[in-house]
């Protein structure tokens, strides 16, 4: 048998710079979006849940993607990009504690990370937020600010959210 999957929701969609709306611009679901190679700039989405990102790595700024759930009305803002791919998340659903490597954007516990004790590790020189509302976690992680790793709890349908960060490598503790 092979583990269940996350289920394909939404379509690929490509737009660039404006104002779009989930669910008549792009479809609901959950993506992973990325930009044309040598570009940055801003992307925020407003609504269910909320994004904002320097997505794109020109000038050594921003994050190569980011991993987002898009619902009905939620706005979604671009500028300073000519395009933004919306991929659909496709993948098995990670139920058990495992070793995982995560991006930018948000995550569930118990679809994309099994739940547990974690101890979290920004990528080599890299420094963002990692924020776990339901578990009291809000840390800066790496940078002169920020703190070199954390080690946290999560259950079943508690919510990470990244920000800033291209990689986070979460170890069981």
């Amino acid at each position: 048998t092979t583990a269940p999957s996350i289920p394909v929701t939404g379509r690929a969609t490509t737009l660039g710079a404006g104002t779009f709306t989930g669910g008549k611009d792009v479809a609901v679901g959950l993506y992973d979006a990325t930009t044309g190679s040598g570009q940055s700039g801003n992307f925020i989405v407003q609504g269910t849940d909320s994004y904002d990102e320097i997505l794109g790595s020109a000038d050594g700024m921003g994050v190569p993607k980011v991993r987002v759930q898009i619902s009905n009305g939620d706005q979604i803002q671009i500028s300073g990009l000519s395009q933004v791919i919306f991929t659909p998340v496709t993948g098995p659903t990670i139920t058990t504690q495992q070793s995982a490597t995560l991006y930018a954007g948000t995550w569930t516990v118990g679809q994309d990370v099994g739940r547990g004790r974690y101890v979290a590790t920004p990528g080599s020189g890299q420094s963002g937020n990692f924020i776990i509302d339901a578990e009291d976690v809000d840390e800066i992680l790496g940078g002169s600010y920020g703190v070199p790793n954390v080690t946290f709890n999560v259950q079943d349908g508690d919510v990470i959210s990244i920000s800033g960060l291209s990689q986070v490598t979460l170890t069981p503790a």
